[in-house]
């Protein structure tokens, strides 16, 4: 409960503020220039999230193998290991910022301004890979605190830039994106470092590998996954001007509140999790059962208090105009939380039992469910109704995880006893 509470405190003082930028882009650009600059940096973002989810999540899970035999990485082996990611990263930018580049100024008026724009943020997700490469292994390494507080750095530069010069070029809050990657990846090698300094003396013995394992595997999950945003963005984007604000105010809304549960509550989780192979049977079993106890409590408190909130904040009357809608949506989106949360988990559970492979098909069964769903309810009910779909993919899929992790996680449990009593003898 207190390592819960530090990463709490940490999540809320470092990451939160960072959801700020579509509301203060809302409340100080007009509504053209908001969409515009939301859009274009949703190019950058969603690879962002695509690469740091990938190497965050094999980086935890990697190390963390490793640490649970008490080895550490070699020098050759973390090289190689990072040669991989950022090869990986640099590619996917490369096929990825094109097409949703051109896919997205398809829809504007503005198409050689957003082009500029995304120009500018490019360079982005290749900046990520480095930071949460450093951030899996400050995790990993049983210190989640700073990775969680420097999480969202990357959006609170540009929202701090907009707040302090709402009169600023659009590439000058666009260029604020990279920078704020690379304040985070300053922040995290100084503390990995000082870990790194604590922890070498104590290694048994020094691992000549560091797998990637699944890392392409990832990758595809997570960007068939961002087809589902990319669909809803491309249904709003002929639906009016204000509805890309008010997708994204809501999308951050719930986000700030799955991010919290997913920084407080999984993060270091996953650490303790990616050794469940070198775990005895006993001991794993009485740890899931406390672990999934408390997200389960945690996930409904938060669904509650996120729906109470967007309610509060409608009803005192003191929201700019602009973000009236935003809110409307935030509160119904909210009700995806708990949903949202178990398929982190469920993800996470794939990574550390190398079975990545089904992430892929998860994500296809999800890209083709939201859009068909998305097609249904925008036709049904208009704009709102992509809001509708979003919710309803969220908990048909958490009902795939559960089934999955039931036959998954128990074969994990233990598989690589064998080769730790053989390294030590007993």
């Amino acid at each position: 409960m207190k390592k819960d509470l530090s990463s709490a405190v940490a999540a809320i003082i470092g990451s939160l503020p960072g959801f700020t930028l579509p509301f203060v882009a809302a409340l100080v650009l007009s509504p053209r220039a908001s969409d515009l600059l939301l859009l274009a940096l949703s190019v950058a973002i969603t690879q962002s999230v695509i690469v740091s989810s990938a190497v965050d999540l094999t980086t935890i899970a990697e190390y963390g193998r490793q640490f649970g035999r008490g080895a550490e990485p070699g020098p050759a082996a973390v090289r190689a290991f990072r040669w991989r990611v950022l090869r990986f990263a640099l590619l996917l930018t490369l096929l990825v910022t094109p097409a949703l580049a051109f896919a997205y100024a398809s829809g504007s008026s503005d198409r050689g301004e957003f082009l500029a724009l995304v120009a500018v943020v490019a360079v982005s997700p290749v900046l990520a890979a480095v930071a949460s490469m450093l951030s899996g292994e400050c995790v990993a390494r049983g210190a989640p605190v700073v990775p969680v507080a420097v999480q969202a750095m990357r959006s609170l530069v540009p929202a701090m830039l907009l707040l302090a010069w709402p009169s600023a070029p659009l590439w000058l809050v666009a260029a604020a994106l990279p920078a704020g990657e690379v304040i985070r990846g300053v922040i995290l090698t100084i503390s990995c470092r000082r870990l790194r300094r604590i922890q070498t003396r104590e290694a048994q013995e020094q691992a000549e590998v560091l797998p990637a394992h699944g890392l392409i595997a990832q990758a595809a999950s997570s960007g068939v996954t961002q087809l589902g945003p990319a669909v809803d963005r491309l249904f709003l984007t002929s639906s009016g001007t204000g509805y890309i604000s008010a997708y994204e105010m809501a999308d951050r809304l719930m986000y700030a509140a799955a991010q919290f549960f997913s920084l407080t509550f999984v993060y270091r989780r996953v650490a303790t999790w990616a050794r469940l192979p070198t775990m005895e049977a006993d001991r794993a079993e009485r740890m899931l059962r406390r672990d999934a106890r408390t997200l389960g409590v945690a996930s409904a408190v938060l669904t509650v208090a996120g729906v109470l909130g967007c309610a509060a904040a409608l009803a005192s009357g003191l929201l700019p105009a602009d973000w009236t809608q935003g809110f409307w949506w935030g509160a119904l989106v909210m009700l995806s939380v708990p949903a949202h949360g178990f398929n982190v988990v469920g993800t996470r559970m794939l990574v550390v039992s190398r079975k990545q492979h089904f992430m892929v098909w998860i994500a296809i069964a999800t890209a083709v469910l939201n859009a068909a769903l998305d097609a249904a309810f925008y036709l049904w009910i208009g704009p709102i109704g992509i809001v509708v779909a979003t919710v309803a993919v969220r908990w048909i899929m958490a009902g795939v995880y559960l089934v999955l992790l039931r036959k998954i996680v128990p074969r994990t449990i233990g598989q690589d006893l064998d080769d730790v009593r053989h390294a030590t003898g007993s």
